[in-house]
């Protein structure tokens, strides 16, 4: 797959930002999920299930610049009965200039019960190519810093909010200067409940040397966890 960096993916530097690097992936994650027939229209009305993604690792190698061409590499790099990792890669000549891995889990729309998925993929083989290092584990509160609201434009086609606006809510943060200043590269989001339109979002902040690390609470419940850096 080819692409090419446009406007509405940069930064205010005319570079590829984070959020628009994670909105392109979800897209060829999408696309790749089309091609093998495990796309969530399919899934929805051949298996009566959804994906849902409950981590996200991402890192750009070097800065992609506006209208900057790339290809694309994706592919299923680890499965269990009841997770899968799809690994993406982009690439300027043979450079790797972004990594991202989507740990996946499959979710049976009726019972909202994890299912296994060699129910439906028994015949997808992982690749023995694997991104650099591995999800963390953290956990933390810090200290309340916005509110939000969720409205319509966060919904996603499973009327869930969209995990690409997580990303949004936890950039906005941070303010165009110290995005000038000190540019963010790296980033890893953990999904751990949904949210609909309507509810209200509390964010937690807390930095520890050059990494900023972002709760998202919804009431009691913990929605996300995410370190930027």
């Amino acid at each position: 797959m080819i692409g090419k960096v446009s406007a509405s993916m940069c930064d205010s530097e005319a570079r590829l930002s984070l959020l628009g690097a994670v909105c392109l992936v979800q897209d060829y994650v999408s696309e790749f999920y089309g091609k093998n027939h495990i796309d969530q229209t399919s899934m929805r009305r051949n298996w009566g299930a959804m994906w849902v993604f409950s981590k996200t690792r991402l890192k750009l190698h070097r800065p992609i610049m506006w209208n900057e061409e790339y290809r694309v590499e994706c592919f299923v790099s680890s499965k269990t009965s009841v997770k899968m990792v799809v690994d993406t890669y982009f690439y300027v000549g043979d450079d790797r200039v972004l990594s991202c891995q989507i740990e996946n889990c499959m979710v049976d729309i009726a019972s909202q019960k994890i299912r296994r998925i060699d129910d439906v993929l028994a015949n997808i083989i992982p690749s023995q190519t694997k991104m650099e290092g591995a999800f963390g584990r953290f956990d933390f509160v810090g200290e309340k810093v916005d509110e939000i609201t969720v409205r319509s434009t966060s919904i996603d086609y499973c009327h869930h909010t969209n995990n690409t606006e997580y990303i949004r809510f936890v950039l906005n943060l941070l303010s165009v200067e110290e995005q000038i200043l000190h540019p963010k590269s790296e980033f890893e989001i953990h999904y751990l409940a949904q949210t609909h339109e309507g509810d209200s979002l509390s964010m937690y902040s807390e930095k520890v040397r050059e990494s900023t690390f972002v709760s998202i609470m919804c009431g009691d419940k913990k929605v996300t966890q995410c370190v930027i850096k």
